[in-house]
C-alpha cells in the first residue's frame, strides 16, 4: 500500500508540474486529500474485512512511505540537477 501511495504521489506532483505551473500548489492539495482518503478507506476495508490491527498497518505504512521518499530524496540530492551538455558553454 504504502509503494502504490509513494509511485501515486510521485507521478501526480510530476503530471502536476509539467501540465499546470500556476495552480500546482492547490492542485498538488487537491491530489494529496484524495489520497489520503483512498488510503484511509483501504484502512478502513482492512479494519472491517482482516483480522489484522489497523494500528500496525497505519504505523508501518507510514514508516515505509518516510524511507521510500527519504530514498527519492537521496537519489535526487546525489543526482543533482544541474545543466545538461547541451546548455553548457563550449571552450
Amino acid at each position: 500500500m504504502a509503494v502504490l501511495y509513494h509511485l501515486a504521489s510521485s507521478r501526480s506532483q510530476s503530471w502536476l508540474s509539467a501540465r499546470a505551473s500556476s495552480t500546482a500548489a492547490l492542485l498538488s492539495v487537491g491530489a494529496f486529500l484524495g489520497r489520503i482518503i483512498i488510503a484511509g478507506l483501504v484502512l478502513v476495508g482492512i479494519h472491517f474485512f482482516t483480522p489484522l490491527d489497523v494500528l500496525a498497518v497505519a504505523v508501518a505504512f507510514v514508516v515505509l512511505f518516510t524511507v521510500l521518499n527519504g530514498y527519492t530524496l537521496y537519489r535526487f540530492a546525489k543526482k543533482g540537477n544541474g545543466p545538461g551538455v547541451s546548455s553548457q558553454v563550449l571552450p
